[in-house]
């Protein structure tokens, strides 16, 4: 199961709890170093102990090279990436004794042929958010870290890379979310989830029963509601924020995008 989304869509929380379903494993802190030796992750876990789920960047990039944008596409699924790929994968599993597998990474978007490719049986859970909370959470990522250009690499994303930040933020979500609808259209339907950020907010149980559901897990746990307990929409920030003429740029930059998926203005 791969969780994908544009930056700050809630793919870190969607990732937080439906890893602690008991048929499910990952890439944890601990097992991160040597995901694809079974005997080096054994010795390693003897020192380190968090199983915290991590995106595990540089397994996802193993055979990325560093290219213009984060793509990756069918034809880049040979031999190689297809054995050791799966091998991490099979690793978790016995290591674990899960019956599924679950990922997170970003980059993951632009890469849906290419996982399909060596996955064949996997499901994409995609998370879509408002593009302005989006926007404007993003913004504040790349102020954060000096205001440069910060987030997802869509093709195209440097050409972003001079505009001011929040259209740069608002027009990052908008190539991502488009590529991965676009991508996910090649996937049976029974393979793709998408799930609504303010759905996922406003009934955090449901929502993930659902999502469990629909990739063959049931989750009966009793405590299922104060695992999700700590989740809440923030949407409400950008409306707070934002200036009149912030959110009318934002309009004109990705309104045409929100429209199409039911978000008002």
């Amino acid at each position: 199961m791969f969780i994908i989304g544009a930056p700050r869509s809630g793919t870190s929380i969607l990732y937080e709890k439906l890893a602690q379903h008991p048929d499910v494993t990952y890439i944890s802190k601990a097992t991160k170093k040597a995901p694809g030796s079974l005997l080096l992750t054994r010795f390693l876990m003897h020192f380190r102990k968090s199983m915290q789920p991590t995106e595990a960047r540089a397994v996802w990039n193993r055979f990325w090279r560093g290219r213009e944008d984060a793509t990756l596409g069918r034809e880049d699924a040979h031999p190689r990436a297809r054995r050791y790929l799966r091998r991490v994968v099979r690793n978790h599993i016995a290591l674990f004794q899960k019956p599924r597998f679950l990922a997170k990474y970003l980059g993951n978007s632009f890469r849906i042929e290419f996982l399909d490719a060596i996955f064949p049986d996997a499901i994409f859970i995609h998370i879509i958010r408002d593009g302005r909370a989006v926007a404007y959470s993003v913004k504040r990522s790349m102020l954060k870290e000096g205001g440069v250009y910060w987030g997802a690499r869509p093709p195209g994303w440097r050409e972003l890379r001079d505009m001011p930040l929040l259209d740069a933020a608002a027009l990052q979500w908008k190539l991502t979310v488009e590529y991965t609808c676009e991508s996910a259209q090649a996937l049976p339907e029974e393979r793709y989830i998408e799930l609504r950020y303010e759905d996922f907010a406003a009934r955090p149980a449901e929502a993930l029963s659902e999502v469990a559901g629909k990739c063959g897990l049931t989750w009966d746990r009793p405590d299922l509601g104060s695992l999700v307990g700590d989740i809440e929409n923030r949407n409400y920030k950008w409306r707070e924020a934002l200036k009149p003429d912030e959110v009318e740029r934002l309009h004109s930059l990705i309104g045409d995008l929100l429209v199409r998926l039911g978000y008002e203005s």
